[in-house]
């Protein structure tokens, strides 16, 4: 038999074998464990430490081994590159979401920065509870339960990918819980604001410089008008919308304008108010190319191009330039605080405006707008019940008498 060499060190009753590799300090672990045989460094150049090291390398894979759990310890960054890159496949693919971009954005301004160096089985309940300590002084303020469920979800396809490749059990998913901030009363504006804002932008039209300054305030009108009489998302759904997406449909005899739009909660389509033709119509007026026909022939077209913002100009992009733009504009009408809250208002302060307003006169119910708005009934009756309530305002504070006693 010959003599074992001097770098080769048999444990565990020669279960693995701790070896040194030329051009490394560092003592390797090599054992069997699968039906396989795996290799580890143990980053240890002292042979007791080495040796205590393999112990707990060893330890710890037959315990995976004896429990049906994955042998794979991979880093939590590397798993979510991955997600990343299987998100960015689907949406060439055709078949991602637009909430993509979102989870991308979390995953690499929260997720990596906190947990991508830990192993990806090692983030558990306590780890997350860590994070979103950090995470509110990374924010410097409590995050919104709508923040904490996007940041959940960005989470669930970090761990989706990992199970999916088997670096995860089922069983090591932790649960996420939402306990975020939430606000039970948006940032609307009154019918009397409202009318301020769309009498304020004509004269805010008529004081922009000509050129760039103008087209941009004049498309920012128009989209502050659609999405004041659709309820349509700014941004994500308002941004995507493209000319050929708009068509007319018949009903009792009566022609309405609709609008397919795709968001959040995939796709869907948007009936818009009477008044949209006109704003569309000017909107379309604004291109030469298309200023000669009519707005029903130019919609017969199916014109396969951004109603919103150039092809050459990303969504995000627009979105941003156009909430600074409506951020100033609202502080010279005296309109970006709301008077309950205090919040400032922003592009998304119209779709609730479009919901308040809604409810407020009766022009549907609240079944109807939340299949109109693609959200739930409940969060109608969570986020708009005080303008429900004033709507029963009559059997609440009863009958009126001539001396103005109430009559019960």
């Amino acid at each position: 038999m010959p003599p074992k060499a001097e770098h080769t060190v048999h444990i565990l009753e020669g279960k693995a074998t701790l070896y040194k590799r030329e051009g490394t300090p560092f003592w390797h672990l090599r054992y069997k464990v699968y039906g396989k045989w795996h290799r580890q460094t143990t980053k240890q150049t002292v042979l007791k430490k080495a040796k205590s090291t393999a112990v707990e390398i060893y330890a710890d894979s037959t315990f995976r081994e004896r429990n049906s759990l994955p042998p794979n310890n991979k880093r939590f960054k590397a798993v979510a590159n991955l997600a990343i890159r299987s998100m960015d496949e689907l949406t060439e693919a055709k078949q991602g979401k637009v909430t993509y971009e979102t989870y991308t954005q979390v995953i690499n301004n929260y997720l990596i920065p906190f947990f991508g160096n830990y192993n990806i089985d090692k983030v558990d309940h306590a780890l997350i509870l860590k994070f979103a300590r950090w995470r509110i002084q990374e924010m410097k303020r409590e995050p919104s339960a709508s923040v904490i469920n996007n940041h959940n979800s960005a989470l669930n396809r970090v761990f989706d990918e990992a199970l999916k490749r088997g670096y995860l059990a089922k069983i090591q998913v932790p649960l996420l819980v939402n306990d975020g901030v939430k606000s039970h009363k948006r940032d609307d504006f009154t019918i009397e604001e409202y009318t301020l804002l769309y009498k304020g932008m004509r004269q805010w039209l008529r004081q922009a410089r000509q050129g760039n300054e103008r087209e941009l305030r004049q498309i920012l009108r128009e989209y502050v008008l659609v999405l004041a009489n659709t309820g349509i998302r700014a941004g994500t759904e308002g941004m995507s919308i493209k000319w050929k997406n708009i068509k007319f449909f018949y009903e009792q005899g009566v022609r309405y304008l609709a609008i397919d739009v795709s968001g959040k909660t995939g796709k869907r389509e948007v009936i818009a108010r009477h008044s949209v033709v006109r704003y569309l119509d000017r909107l379309r007026k604004y291109n030469p190319k298309y200023a000669r026909m009519t707005f029903e022939e130019f919609v017969a077209k199916r014109v396969d191009e951004y109603v919103f913002r150039d092809a050459g100009l990303s969504g995000d992009y627009m979105t941003s330039k156009f909430g600074r733009m409506f951020k100033r504009l609202l502080e010279s009408l005296e309109l970006l605080k709301h008077s309950r809250t205090d919040k400032p208002r922003t592009l998304y302060s119209l779709r609730h405006t479009y919901a308040t307003l809604a409810l407020a006169y009766n022009r549907m119910s609240v079944h109807t707008l939340s299949e109109h708005l693609s959200t739930s009934v409940k969060m109608i009756e969570d986020y708009y019940g005080h303008v429900l309530l004033r709507r029963k305002a009559h059997e609440i504070a009863g009958k009126l008498t001539e001396n103005h006693n109430v009559k019960y």
